[in-house]
């Protein structure tokens, strides 16, 4: 049975029937990591002795008919932020930090059976959507074998170790777009909850005003799978959206189709010709709120993300400035700067954009936009920082944080490739607290992608 090709849900199933053993799984994906990650550029660490432990008891249950959860024994990999074992946030400084108790969420997830394969690499402190790290080492992208490309961050280990085979799935977080730009670039399914839904006591912050918990996965019913189990429930069948009924607003103009490249436009577009074929209606209209929220969100001077990443780091950093890679040195010091009146000011423009955008897109089931507006660029490019790093890093990002200011919940799902083989995302961004909707939605468009 080849593991590394099925969905978690596939897998699950298959140790429900007793047509494979979570032993088997753990073992091979245990192994292929041993052998196509040598030098840990993906995986931080293994947690060997754990895993093994963990699929020993997943199997004894399975045969007494005692599994706990659709995704009882699968294994699953955990972005580095997330207290287990050591936990360093992709920071050399951190790098003694031993935690006293698992995360949350991952407790939940060992409670329900998951098995936990490893810890994943990450950009420093989880503040870029590059994925680019030289401290700990930078994991290629799968989709192209010839050139080294950008992961995607900051959880740039979780979205390799699936598209890669190493996992059947990932745990990352998103405070900017975290789980969507790798979900994007890796051409797998990125589920970012609304800020709240998930807990995150045992975390390695960045900032508290926007982190959020989520999965990344093969496909979407996976994800629905997964968010269930990081709220510690069982699993539900999802129903595709009946895309009869769906109604999705595709922003005219403005900031989410700016300097978008070519060949994302045109699978974006062949996308929206079947949508509107199956029945979809699309609201084409200009959306000015994600401008303003865009506008606000990057205001040197007024930056919540980065007020709040310097409270938490800025003495850590000024401290061992040494082991800190340059550009996130820099991102998070530009927090000394901010005044206060400016944050407060800031906060309430958020709300009230927030409020306005709510209001008008309340008649829409989903925005559409795409998920990132570049493919990903050579990692050489990028790892000496400067502007080529600053450029790209804030192209990759646009998009998806304007999801984490306007507090939505969104999903990203493969719509394509370009031609070099690198995947496209599609975007659809919800109302907060829509979860379960979303994933209708996102399932009903991946089948008709399919």
């Amino acid at each position: 049975m080849d593991f590394a090709a099925m969905t978690a849900l596939a897998l699950g199933r298959a140790f429900e029937k007793g047509e494979a053993d979570p032993r088997d799984a753990t073992e091979d994906f245990l192994a292929r990591a041993q052998e196509q990650d040598p030098d840990r550029r993906i995986y931080v660490s293994l947690l060997e002795a754990r895993a093994r432990a963990e699929a020993g008891a997943a199997s004894a249950r399975a045969k007494r008919g005692l599994r706990r959860h659709a995704l009882d024994g699968v294994p699953i990999s955990w972005k580095d932020l997330y207290d287990v074992a050591a936990t360093a946030g992709g920071s050399l400084a951190l790098k003694t930090r031993v935690p006293e108790r698992d995360a949350e969420v991952l407790a939940r997830a060992t409670r329900m059976g998951a098995v936990a394969l490893g810890k994943t690499t990450m950009t420093e402190l989880a503040f870029s959507g590059l994925g680019i790290n030289p401290k700990f080492g930078t994991p290629a992208n799968p989709h192209d074998r010839k050139i080294e490309r950008a992961p995607g961050g900051s959880s740039a280990g979780a979205g390799v170790s699936v598209a890669a085979g190493l996992a059947a799935a990932a745990i990352g977080t998103d405070t900017g777009g975290s789980v969507r730009i790798p979900a994007a670039w890796n051409g797998l399914v990125g589920l970012k909850t609304t800020a709240g839904r998930l807990p995150l006591t045992g975390t390695v912050p960045l900032s508290p005003t926007f982190d959020t918990v989520g999965p990344l996965a093969r496909n979407v019913e996976d994800a629905a799978a997964l968010l269930a189990l990081l709220e510690g429930r069982s699993a539900r069948p999802v129903a595709p959206f009946d895309l009869s009924r769906a109604v999705f607003w595709l922003p005219e103009g403005g900031i989410a189709w700016e300097n978008c490249e070519p060949q994302i436009v045109s699978a974006l577009d062949a996308a929206i010709r079947r949508l509107v074929k199956a029945g979809v209606r699309i609201a084409e209209h200009p959306l000015p709120e994600l401008d303003e929220i865009h506008a606000l969100a990057w205001d040197p001077a007024a930056s919540r993300l980065v007020a709040d990443a310097y409270a938490q780091w800025g003495s850590m950093l000024s401290a061992n400035e040494e082991l800190i890679y340059r550009p996130v040195f820099e991102r998070v010091m530009a927090g000394e700067k901010l005044k206060a009146g400016d944050l407060v000011r800031a906060d309430l423009k958020r709300k009230e954009i927030s409020t306005r955008y709510a209001a008008v897109t309340a008649g829409v089931d989903a925005v559409l936009m795409p998920t990132v507006a570049i493919a990903p660029p050579p990692i050489a490019e990028l790892e000496p920082g400067g502007e080529a790093y600053g450029r790209a890093n804030r192209m990759a990002l646009r998009n998806t944080t304007i999801g984490n200011q306007l507090g939505a919940c969104a999903i990203t799902l493969p719509c394509g490739q370009d031609d070099n083989g690198l995947p496209i995302g599609l975007m659809l961004q919800g109302a907060p607290h829509t979860e379960e909707k979303i994933l209708s939605l996102a399932l009903a468009v991946e089948n008709l992608l399919a």
